[in-house]
């Protein structure tokens, strides 16, 4: 996590021969910090990466997600998304998943989806991650995202359990307080 340029966990071997081990019910989940404005030697390093990874996870009949996070490297605009997934499949890659930073406004969204419809009417669809965001600003993204039909949920964890988990393992929080925090968020 946070690698760039993308590296992967050793276990999976130089070939990613270890992806032979999983069950096909699992999915091969990479978080790729990708954006349009990178140096074309970091693009082509990260871009084989991943292009390696798809390789392997057809090879074993895995499906694969494909996690880009343009906005914690550079600037972002209603098209980065879409350019970025435009390159995937340019290079070949076509990810059955793809887990997407939470758009603010209906263009980036639509160019988003566009780019996906285009290439892939295959795809399994898009869940939206939440990035520790607080849920106010959330909760606008995803009523913005629930129009497209190609977001199929999202992952929001850390918004749900990053403040009490920072502040019971600061110690300044109980347990059950933590819990109850937890609970009322997921609620």
């Amino acid at each position: 996590p946070g690698s760039r340029p993308l590296t992967l966990e050793p276990e999976l071997g130089e070939d990613f021969g270890g992806l032979t081990e999983w069950p096909v019910e699992n999915v091969v989940k990479v978080l790729c910090f990708y954006h349009p404005d990178d140096d074309a030697a970091l693009k082509e390093q990260q871009e084989n990466t991943v292009k390696r990874l798809f390789t392997a996870a057809r090879r074993n009949r895995l499906e694969m997600l494909l996690e880009i996070i343009p906005s914690k490297v550079g600037a972002t605009d209603d098209d980065t998304a879409a350019t970025i997934i435009q390159r995937f499949y340019d290079i070949g890659v076509y990810p059955d998943w793809w887990k997407l930073e939470p758009m603010k406004t209906k263009a980036a969204w639509a160019n988003a989806c566009d780019a996906i419809s285009r290439n892939d009417p295959y795809t399994r669809g898009i869940v939206v991650l939440g990035l520790d965001a607080p849920a106010a600003e959330l909760e606008e993204s995803f009523k913005t995202a629930a129009s497209f039909d190609l977001v199929k949920g999202f992952a929001v964890g850390r918004t749900i359990f990053g403040d009490a988990a920072r502040k019971w393992l600061a110690g300044s929080l109980s347990d059950e307080d933590a819990i109850a925090d937890m609970v009322g968020k997921y609620t």
